[in-house]
């Protein structure tokens, strides 16, 4: 199994302590997901995990949203743009800090592991991919139900690929999920109240 470090990682541990702790049965869900797929479904992952596809998904899932609801599609973006700074920067600035937790990809020994993406020695917990593609499906669902599918398959299997490149625990994931559903109610409730107040001016 290869545990070299990829190409461009960085190391923030320097400025805050980070932990390894393992919940029940991640370290065999990890084992489980973390498997040589071959090249194809190595590539396919790292490009799942990729912030390109994560911008260029959010982009797609904006512009149909607004092609299919026209005017009606305020509150859906604004509450896509909401869940989304609430996802990712609150789950980076004020959630990950609290746990502090160590990436698979540091914390087992080299070689025990496959590591193929670039990946921070920083907090894991909880996953940002997971957490942002969940928020984003979950406004779909609430927004446009006929698309929710489509943007629930590829939450999953970006969810999903954190785990196969080594560079998150299934409860990063899980966790991620979690944390990304919640904002995106959060994103969907104060959209709402936007929407009522601007049409009560």
């Amino acid at each position: 199994m290869g545990g070299a470090r990829p190409a461009a990682c960085y190391d923030s541990s320097k400025a805050m302590t980070l932990t390894n702790f393992q919940l029940p049965l991640d370290l065999r869900l990890f084992e489980l997901a973390n498997r040589d797929g071959g090249p194809w479904l190595d590539a396919t992952m790292r490009m799942l995990s990729t912030h390109a596809f994560g911008i260029g998904f959010g982009l797609l899932l904006a512009a149909w949203l607004l092609a299919s609801l026209g005017r009606r599609s305020f509150r859906p973006l604004l509450a896509l743009a909401l869940a989304i700074l609430v996802s990712d920067f609150a789950g980076s600035h004020l959630v990950r800090p609290i746990f502090a937790r160590m990436r698979p990809c540091y914390a087992l020994p080299p070689g025990t592991f496959r590591w193929l993406a670039p990946a921070a020695n920083g907090p894991s917990l909880p996953s940002l991919h997971a957490a942002n593609m969940f928020a984003l499906a979950w406004v779909v669902l609430l927004a446009r139900p006929r698309l929710a599918p489509l943007a629930f398959a590829v939450a999953l299997a970006v969810s999903l690929s954190r785990i196969y490149l080594g560079v998150h625990w299934p409860s990063d994931v899980a966790a991620g999920a979690l944390w990304g559903t919640l904002a995106a109610f959060t994103g969907w409730a104060v959209s709402g109240a936007v929407q009522e107040r601007a049409v009560g001016r």
